[in-house]
């Protein structure tokens, strides 16, 4: 019973802060296509519903690839601090950009988290260039 209780706590602690997923993505370039998961959190949540999107991102760095959405998300209660990994998605709120991380970084506030990539769809995002980016959700 106490395991029960136990996995049961951490499932509601993975649940308030965000990181249990919940919805997968497509990430495509040319005819390239691959998978990322969203976050089950409320700016997650926000980005979907704004799906599709084709976006173009850029370098920023060496340490993670941006885009600027076309709309600010509506953060609700969402994490407003991360530890990136490589291959995390995430929201910079002041800039209001989608940042992809091609490597960890440290700690930083502002900065939401929203999902993680397929280390194909990483791939596809940091060897995209200038080219169009299409994110969709996966039915």
């Amino acid at each position: 019973m106490k395991l029960l209780s136990a996995a049961a706590a951490i499932s509601a602690c993975l649940l308030m802060s965000g990181n249990i997923m919940a919805q997968n993505i497509q990430i495509k370039v040319d005819d390239k296509a691959f998978t990322g998961e969203l976050n089950n959190n409320d700016a997650a949540k926000d980005f979907a519903a704004k799906l599709p999107l084709k976006l173009k991102f850029e370098d920023f760095g060496t340490t993670e690839r941006i885009s600027y959405l076309p709309k600010p998300l509506s953060l609700g209660t969402a994490p407003r601090n991360c530890d990136p990994q490589k291959g995390d998605i995430a929201y910079y709120i002041p800039w209001g950009n989608l940042a992809v991380f091609v490597r960890d970084f440290r700690p930083s506030d502002n900065l939401v988290p929203l999902g993680k990539l397929s280390s194909k769809s990483l791939e596809v995002i940091q060897e995209s260039g200038s080219k169009d980016v299409e994110i969709s959700l996966v039915k």
